[in-house]
């Protein structure tokens, strides 16, 4: 039995004996001081990128000029062109001078503007243009010389004090003009000035001839309105009714005004020139206002002979023309009634017909 039985287990204490060596892991001796080397190794790539990162947002940041370009103006510029005949005429815009046709795609801001025209010796064009963005406009003015006024403009220079025609000397007569004949006994140059002396022995500047009297050039302006029998108005100044034609209007800008009673006022830019006939058209809307009508006890309601409303007992509302109008009201026993009422423009008026009221 003895040799049958299990070999005892040696206890952990005579196993390891007082004498025997205990177990320990394994650990480095530079395990310490490797710690921060590996936990740089570990996020180099992150410390890497953002150190990237970094650097590129300064240098963008702090940069004179940035990398990105400005942004485009979304505004196209606008252009003006003129082409006058004859050329060299001189160009304004508003209150800068263009330069001198032909001008070729002038550059401006969309807005309003004025534009003048002004040739030597021929008039002057003022043009009324309003450019949108990106657009462009083109004027192209014909002038035509009148003669009488350069003749006039001629004679005046030569009767200018100390002036004569070329090769002559001051107060010798051109030979293309007769020489005028003596005045008779009693005979009197009207306006003469050295025949008319001041009380001092000076010539009376009041009696001299005006110098250079030149005759303005004119044109024709055709005024037509909707509806017709519109007063008209030139600057301000009321010069008859629609439908009409006006002659000999002195050449320029005008600012032309359309009224009629019940109707809105229209304002219109025109210019007239001496080659051309000016037409301006308007159409003048009527103004209007709010009627409300309330027939009591009941009945049908008739506007300007107009029925509107049948056997009524409610407000009725309306839109009307502004100005005088009759409202009647009818009842199968208690009869009608008329009643007068003005619309006021942009205004409501309420009217109470009661029928029961004699």
């Amino acid at each position: 039995m003895a040799d049958d039985a299990p070999f005892p287990e040696p206890d952990d204490a005579a196993r390891s004996g007082a004498g025997s060596a205990s177990w320990e892991p394994y650990q480095s001796p530079q395990g310490g001081r490797g710690g921060a080397l590996r936990l740089l190794r570990r996020y180099a790539f992150s410390i890497t990128a953002g150190t990237i990162a970094l650097a590129i947002g300064l240098l963008i940041y702090f940069a004179p000029t940035r990398l990105t370009s400005p942004p485009a103006d979304d505004e196209p510029t606008s252009t003006l062109s003129v082409d006058s005949q004859p050329p060299g005429a001189v160009v304004i815009v508003g209150a800068d001078t263009a330069g001198v046709t032909p001008i070729n795609n002038h550059p401006l801001s969309p807005g309003t503007y004025l534009v003048t025209i002004d040739r030597a010796d021929y008039g002057s064009r003022d043009t009324v243009i309003t450019l949108s963005a990106g657009q462009s406009a083109a004027l192209s003015p014909r002038f035509s010389r009148d003669e009488s006024s350069v003749a006039a403009q001629d004679q005046a220079a030569a009767r200018s004090q100390g002036s004569a025609p070329a090769g002559l000397s001051p107060g010798e007569p051109s030979p293309s003009s007769p020489s005028p004949s003596p005045p008779g006994p009693g005979d009197e140059t009207p306006g003469s000035a050295s025949d008319s002396p001041t009380a001092n022995g000076q010539p009376d500047p009041s009696t001299a001839p005006a110098a250079g009297d030149i005759a303005p050039v004119t044109g024709t302006l055709v005024l037509r309105a909707t509806p017709d029998r519109a007063t008209v108005a030139l600057d301000g100044e009321e010069v008859g009714a629609t439908p009409a034609t006006l002659t000999e209007v002195t050449t320029g800008t005008y600012e032309v005004t359309f009224s009629r009673l019940g109707h809105k006022t229209v304002t219109r830019r025109v210019d007239v020139s001496a080659t051309d006939t000016a037409t301006v058209t308007a159409t003048l809307k009527r103004r209007t206002g709010h009627l409300r009508v309330l027939v009591r006890p009941w009945g049908s309601i008739y506007i300007d002979d107009q029925r509107r409303a049948e056997n009524s007992d409610v407000w009725y509302d309306t839109t009307l023309p502004a100005g005088p109008h009759t409202i009647t009201a009818h009842h199968p026993a208690l009869g009608e009634k008329s009643r007068p009422v003005t619309v006021a423009p942009q205004d409501t008026q309420s009217v109470v017909v009661d029928l029961r009221e004699q």
